[in-house]
């Protein structure tokens, strides 16, 4: 019997629709017990800034997606370019008069990410966003055709030289795998994406599919390639409550997100966790010693078109509160359980400063 459904094949019913602990059992690894390097500057749209202005922050959302160029030359999906601005603007300004400072916006090109709208909103609304390089799950037969090696040099080229013919710099590597698991491309992608973060120092953040495990599988290539698990953070695990499988990753020195909040609104039969199930995961990670290993955020979207026309509609009926839910929902629940507001802002704001400035 099926216990979960990814956002993938949610996205594509809402098309069709119209719209325990366990002890530690992996040694320390060399790498974790290297001296910490000074942080460097945070890339942002608007240019680097210093990791103490990142704020609170959300590190796994997305202002659009939709397929490569789309924006520029489709636009009427969304409304019209300027009309989408100004509703993204809107939506941005209001989160930003709630509290929040940061969108770690991680759209990489093949799904949608345009750098020029990004600069944008971003200059429009005064909310940070960090872009992204990297790859999503389904390639192109460009990007199916190349390399290891030439994906990583990709990667390094938006890193080293800038997006799209801008100056603006990825602040972060976003790579996926989901319910199929490391298939032959996506190995390609995660390696290369190890490779570029090694030779970059540039933090890498994933999308994975938790139910079945799927991040052991992407920590084995990371690991396999050198990189530090403490510059990765393993997507999505919010879609389990196996504390065996989330301890085990946060000791080897992973990240993990907890970013999938939305979906626990999800119908029971959905076989997904309910978001305040979620929440308790986040206390009993805290209560086991990992409130350093944690991000909050909510993998949502002001617009997309990767799925039926409608899509959009549907999910923001949904969940009204948007990018705004972690603050709205989830975080006055976790207080209710006893989180404190310090162990609140550590996975805020102090993690992402500390993971998205790691030298």
């Amino acid at each position: 019997m099926r216990q979960s459904s990814t956002r993938r094949e949610f996205l594509t019913q809402l098309g069709v629709g119209a719209i325990a602990l366990t002890p530690n059992v992996w040694p320390p690894r060399s790498y974790e017990r290297r001296a910490t390097e000074a942080p460097r500057p945070v890339q942002t749209v608007l240019g680097p800034i210093d990791p103490a202005k990142l704020g609170f922050t959300l590190p796994h959302d997305h202002i659009f997606a939709g397929s490569a160029g789309i924006l520029e030359t489709w636009p009427a999906l969304v409304g019209g370019r300027a009309a989408f601005r100004d509703r993204v603007v809107g939506k941005l300004t209001t989160m930003k008069a709630e509290g929040v400072d940061t969108i770690v916006d991680v759209t990489p090109s093949d799904i949608g990410r345009d750098i020029r709208f990004l600069e944008d909103v971003s200059r429009r609304s005064g909310v940070q966003i960090v872009a992204c390089t990297g790859h999503w799950l389904n390639p192109s037969l460009t990007m199916a055709a190349r390399t290891v090696d030439e994906l990583a040099d990709f990667f390094r080229l938006e890193i080293e030289h800038g997006i799209d013919g801008t100056d603006v710099k990825p602040g972060v590597i976003k790579v996926a795998t989901d319910r199929e698991g490391v298939t032959p491309f996506l190995e390609k992608a995660l390696r290369a994406a190890a490779r570029a973060s090694k030779a970059t120092g540039t933090s890498v953040t994933t999308h994975t599919y938790a139910v079945g495990r799927i991040g052991e599988k992407q920590a084995e290539i990371f690991e396999a390639e050198g990189l530090s698990p403490t510059s990765v953070c393993l997507g999505h695990s919010d879609e389990t409550t196996d504390m065996d499988y989330l301890t085990g990753l946060a000791r080897r020195g992973y990240t993990l997100g907890i970013d999938h909040n939305p979906q626990g609104l999800r119908p029971p039969a959905a076989g997904l966790p309910s978001w305040q199930q979620r929440a308790t995961t986040v206390k009993q990670m805290i209560d086991a010693g990992f409130t350093d290993k944690l991000f909050l955020s909510n993998d949502w979207y002001f617009g997309v078109t990767i799925a039926g026309t409608g899509a959009m509609d549907v999910m923001d009926k949904l969940n009204p509160d948007g990018m705004l839910f972690v603050t709205r929902k989830t975080i006055p629940y976790l207080k209710q359980l006893g989180v404190t507001d310090a162990q609140i802002r550590a996975i805020t704001v102090d993690n992402p400063r500390r993971f998205f400035s790691r030298a």
